[in-house]
């Protein structure tokens, strides 16, 4: 990860990153947004590209399986095992949509603003400190 040159610091790319990972529907409609996610937008070098990384947060089922299991310091993920990219596929002209099950990654990209922009959009919480 780099910072992101000069040249082409242009406000509207982390925007449009941001709103391309809101059309990645789950099953509750609107996981990103109810529960949340752990962003980073950055330019990668290697890939020549501006890049938005997403982590769900950790929630957890709550003891008698109602509500959206949303916790603070939850022990696993629970309600993101599916997604709909049916909203993504329809709006944005992907060039790359790749999914790796060893690394719970999806990796979008395509071209805007003169750019190449990626979401790798996590399926699994990022890695703790240690501590949960």
């Amino acid at each position: 990860m780099t910072e992101i040159p000069a040249e082409t610091n242009d406000p509207r790319i982390g925007d449009r990153l941001h709103d391309v990972l809101t059309m990645i529907m789950c099953p509750i409609a609107g996981c990103w947004s109810l529960h949340g996610a752990e962003t980073l937008v950055y330019y990668d070098d290697d890939a020549d590209a501006y890049v938005l990384e997403a982590w769900p947060v950790r929630v957890k089922p709550p003891d008698d399986r109602e509500g959206n299991g949303h916790a603070a310091e939850g022990e696993y993920l629970f309600e993101f095992a599916e997604f709909d990219f049916l909203e993504l596929v329809n709006q944005v002209p992907l060039e790359r949509f790749h999914f790796s099950q060893r690394d719970s990654i999806f990796e979008i990209g395509w071209p805007e603003f003169g750019h190449d922009l990626e979401l790798r959009v996590h399926i699994e919480p990022a890695v703790g400190d240690g501590n949960d």
